[in-house]
């Protein structure tokens, strides 16, 4: 029998290669966030530009041929009848032709360079929706495209925000002990006993309304960090508890190098990959939580856009019944949620040791 001797990279990897969901997961996940400084690129049209006589538009079909001939991609024209109910007709005599690189509204790419060719579009002008529209005639794909900057940052940055803390805070409680760790520990069970979304709702509803995006941006990324920091600062503290005692940590002690050198030079590098996998897992939940508030109406508001903001109009089950397209932020919610778990477990498994 051969053994595989490689490097503490080599061999995690090598197992993380076998799992096929969870290289897949990853891929998507690239592709997502790199997708989001080039969202001008990407989508047809602004995240709020309107289109005249055109809200609940239905989505698009894309056709390659007409009359038993390749003409290229392209989409009948549809023809508002009922303006009532928002009822449409398909005209198989108007042809519209999907370009690619066409021109249109300007954008900045990378938010800097500015640029008006967009990944495709109408060639003669006339829109294409392929996800349909909102009431407002507003392109629910571009508005998709848009919001993955907020939902999808937001999520890391919360984490982030929290796993720091869980470091700083965690850390210190576990490696001085005492007390003070009493005091830490039970500030913290306290906020992971809490209702977890209607502590957001409270700590929501304290929030000033009248301010900027940004401002607001980063209040809801706070509030979601909050219960997650608690979470990390109890996890983070049982694993320097552990550590604390051990050989290495001793040896550095005698040596004389201070203490928060120790806990974070020795111990704390000794649970990244805990760490990695605790930021992998608890993405999602920011993500839900984010997009929980939004489609109350309470986290992300006009004219901003996230994925939970536009399922807030996907609230009137009359509506839905006759505009399913609505749900399709909800789709895309699902498939990265899953997708983040499905990479976090795989992940899991390849640093596992034992496996």
């Amino acid at each position: 029998m051969t053994l595989f001797a490689g490097t503490p990279f080599e061999i995690p990897y090598l197992k993380f290669k076998r799992n096929r969901l969870g290289v897949a997961s990853l891929l998507l996940l690239a592709a997502l966030y790199a997708a989001i400084p080039f969202e001008g690129f990407i989508s047809p049209y602004g995240p709020n530009t309107k289109f005249k006589n055109k809200s609940y538009h239905p989505p698009h079909k894309i056709h390659f041929f007409h009359q038993g001939r390749f003409v290229g991609p392209y989409v009948h024209e549809y023809e508002l009848w009922n303006p009532i109910f928002k009822e449409y007709r398909v005209d198989r005599k108007t042809l519209v032709p999907i370009g690619f690189f066409v021109k249109g509204e300007p954008y900045r790419i990378l938010f800097l360079i500015p640029a008006e060719r967009r990944l495709f579009g109408g060639r003669d002008g006339r829109p294409v929706f392929l996800l349909g529209t909102d009431n407002l005639g507003r392109d629910i794909l571009s508005r998709i495209v848009h919001g993955a900057k907020i939902s999808l940052t937001i999520g890391f940055v919360g984490i982030i925000l929290a796993v720091l803390g869980g470091i700083l805070i965690g850390g210190f409680s576990g490696y001085v002990g005492g007390l003070t760790d009493w005091f830490i520990m039970r500030a913290s069970e306290i906020v992971i006993l809490l209702p977890t979304f209607y502590f957001f709702l409270f700590l929501r509803s304290v929030m000033p309304s009248d301010i900027s995006p940004g401002r607001k941006f980063f209040y809801i990324t706070a509030i979601l960090a909050i219960p997650s920091w608690a979470g990390s600062v109890r996890g983070i503290r049982n694993w320097v508890l552990s550590l604390k005692n051990a050989d290495f940590v001793t040896a550095a002690v005698l040596a004389g190098a201070p203490r928060t050198a120790v806990l974070l030079r020795h111990i704390i590098p000794q649970i990244r990959n805990i760490l990695i996998l605790n930021i992998t897992l608890s993405v999602p939940g920011v993500i839900l939580g984010e997009a929980g508030l939004s489609f109350l109406n309470l986290g992300i508001t006009e004219p901003s856009v996230s994925w939970g903001m536009l399922m807030n109009g996907a609230m009137d089950i009359n509506v839905l019944i006759r505009y399913p397209w609505l749900l399709f932020p909800a789709g895309i919610i699902i498939l990265t949620v899953f997708s983040f778990f499905a990479f976090g477990y795989a992940l899991k498994d390849a640093l596992d040791p034992k496996a």
